[in-house]
């Protein structure tokens, strides 16, 4: 038989760079990112799966020779750190002014 480990909630600050075609990086872009993953191996693998998938870019239309291209490339992993199990509450601090919680017995 087979058991399961308990899923952990994780917490991950992501980082882009933000590029622009003729001046180069112009700023920084975090987020922060609350997910489950069975351990911290697979969390930030989660995590760059994350950081990749909000790469973007923003192309002018043809005839809009004002507006250069923009690029938004993931830069890195900022942070990664456990929050808790699946069952438990945790508690976040979003921004240094509020405080976050989330109760995963009431799914």
């Amino acid at each position: 038989m087979t058991t399961m480990n308990p899923r952990q909630w994780f917490q991950a600050r992501l980082r882009w760079a933000v590029l622009e075609e003729g001046h180069g990086l112009t700023h920084w872009r975090e987020a922060e990112h609350i997910f489950l993953s069975e351990n911290r191996d697979a969390a930030f693998q989660e995590a760059l799966r994350l950081g990749y998938a909000e790469e973007h870019s923003l192309i002018p239309n043809e005839d809009d020779d004002r507006n250069p291209v923009i690029d938004c490339r993931f830069a890195e992993v900022v942070y990664l750190e456990e929050r808790g199990d699946g069952t438990n509450r945790f508690r976040s601090l979003l921004g240094g002014e509020a405080e976050a919680g989330y109760r995963t017995d009431r799914l």
